[in-house]
């Protein structure tokens, strides 16, 4: 289902716009298929997004993580032509990582996910990654949400759950490339997206709420308008399945 998703998505954006792409390293005014990264602490099973307390299920610490590459699955990240935004979005299974598998519970379905990150975004001086900065009054941020129990999500009901930035010793809050000197993040050589994530506000809430994801080597070039409107193509497809 995600590559069909996956392909769908790009014959969406070929049937309505001609976009070429450059060749550096990330591309601008394109979207990239992501997927789970191969060093997630809490794997397995592995994961591109980890929220831990999302729900405050046991007295311990809970772990939900998010797997990109189930077969219901299609995350997404686009950046603007001019490179200064980032939006992270798709649906994605995921639930409470019990150690190994999730928990069969109500938390366990599918989540709609959308974060843009549209204040701070530049490239790491000296290297040809994008990071992002926390800025005074920054709006960066988006929620998760679960779907409707018809469409396979869990039996929780609905309902947004906002998200928002949270920054390193740095000052960073997102970093998306290969790491400087192309070295590659957490022995991924590819191209990776990492950074630290508030949940409804509280950027302490649990033991880790983080982004850490890899992506397609060859994004798919667009223009900012077309993501949607192919987003809802395969929403749409889920539905009929």
């Amino acid at each position: 289902m995600k590559n069909f998703a996956k392909c769908l998505f790009a014959l969406t954006v070929v049937c309505l716009a001609s976009a070429s792409a450059n060749a550096a390293a990330i591309q601008f005014g394109a979207t990239y298929g992501l997927n789970n990264h191969p060093d997630g602490n809490a794997r397995p099973p592995q994961y591109g997004l980890r929220l831990d307390e999302l729900w405050d299920v046991t007295g311990g610490n809970d772990i939900f993580t998010f797997d990109f590459d189930a077969a219901d699955s299609a995350m997404f990240m686009s950046i603007s032509a001019t490179g200064d935004e980032i939006r992270i979005f798709g649906t994605v299974l995921g639930g409470r990582d019990t150690g190994g598998s999730y928990a069969n519970d109500q938390y366990l379905g599918l989540y709609e996910v959308d974060f843009t990150y549209s204040m701070g975004v530049g490239l790491v001086p000296g290297d040809d990654d994008l990071q992002v900065l926390a800025t005074m009054g920054s709006t960066n941020g988006g929620f998760i949400a679960p779907l409707a129990v018809m469409d396979g999500g869990p039996s929780i009901g609905g309902g947004q759950i906002a998200l928002g930035e949270t920054a390193n010793g740095s000052g960073m809050t997102f970093r998306f490339g290969d790491e400087n000197n192309d070295n590659g993040h957490r022995g991924f050589a590819g191209l990776s997206g990492w950074g630290w994530i508030s949940v409804n506000g509280d950027p302490m809430a649990g033991q880790a709420n983080d982004w850490l994801f890899t992506a397609d080597p060859e994004p798919i070039p667009e223009p900012a308008t077309v993501s949607l409107l192919a987003l809802g193509a395969v929403s749409l497809l889920r539905r009929r399945r």
